[in-house]
């Protein structure tokens, strides 16, 4: 298992930077996935891993999103449909998983890390917050113009929330930019924040946009356009943007239906049955489209997919 492998967690993460305990609840479900995907299925399965294969994947992946594990296959394809079809899902229960999310804020169990600092008086709450991606994305995946633009248009009523994991080096440029006052400390405790602010500008990579979203606020999407799809949810982040005037409808919906792929103990009661009916209709899909495509693997030879 991967998703609390102290090895993978130190390469991913660096020593210094640790996993909220509340998370290890996922611990259990991972397991229980694992051995779906190993002894029924015979598919690989990928940790916190982002791909395009063809519909007819070979993989299933999954990560955590808001205190939830999240499983969406690595394909496009499926990823967008399976959100699509768990909003016009009229067969799951709908739970109040909105008021779950502001139970996480509220009870200071939002955070993916531990050791995150409250506010203070030095750097205070702004109008507009704005939640960056680390080092390795920031440049790649953020548009600096509009990262630009929003600086001026609200002066230096913004917050910059850097990343946990984002350099030195890189928080000095950021501060070269829009300004140190502007800028929040990277161990920050980024929702302190995102509960005073009118509007939270984020990526498809955050899982702060759903938090925002819960909590009433406007959201706004600051990623680079033609790298949007490789995004880490991208297909959740996307529909929540675009469909944010319905607030909990559209989240209590998404997130209650098992084809959505979104697991959370706290709240499923019957979790491993939502798993379950999430991989014989990921299966369905797979099924349905093999054939469709032709690649070849590395020794040349052609398989249809």
């Amino acid at each position: 298992m991967e998703m609390f492998n102290p090895e993978v967690l130190d390469e991913r993460l660096g020593p210094d930077l640790l996993k909220a305990k509340n998370l290890h609840k996922l611990e259990h479900v991972e397991r229980y996935l694992l051995n779906k995907i190993k002894n029924t299925y015979k598919w690989e399965h990928s940790y916190d891993v982002i791909a395009n294969e063809p519909p007819y994947f070979k993989t299933m992946g999954y990560t955590e999103y808001a205190t939830n594990l999240i499983l969406q296959p690595l394909t496009l394809s499926l990823r967008d449909d399976q959100i699509i079809d768990a909003y016009y899902d009229d067969s799951s229960e709908v739970l109040n998983y909105g008021q779950l999310l502001r139970d996480n804020v509220n009870n200071k169990l939002a955070n993916k890390y531990q050791k995150r600092k409250e506010t203070t008086e030095q750097y205070p709450i702004k109008k507009a917050l704005v939640v960056l991606p680390g080092s390795n994305k920031i440049k790649k995946n953020v548009c600096l113009n509009k990262l630009k633009d929003i600086a001026r248009s609200y002066g230096d009523n913004v917050n910059f929330k850097p990343h946990p994991i984002t350099t030195h080096a890189v928080i000095g440029e950021l501060k070269d930019l829009f300004g140190e006052d502007c800028m929040l400390p990277r161990d920050a405790d980024m929702y302190s924040y995102l509960v005073g602010a009118d509007k939270v500008f984020t990526t498809h990579m955050s899982e702060s946009a759903v938090y925002a979203l819960a909590l009433g606020k406007e959201i706004e999407p600051i990623d680079v356009h033609n790298r949007v799809e490789g995004s880490s949810y991208y297909s959740i982040n996307k529909m929540l943007f675009r469909k944010q005037e319905e607030g909990d409808i559209l989240i209590n919906k998404i997130f209650s239906s098992y084809k959505s792929g979104i697991i959370n103990v706290d709240i499923d009661d019957n979790w491993k049955e939502k798993i379950d009916k999430y991989l014989e209709y990921a299966n369905s899909y797979r099924q349905a489209c093999k054939g469709w495509y032709i690649i070849k693997d590395k020794k040349d030879e052609q398989e249809k997919v």
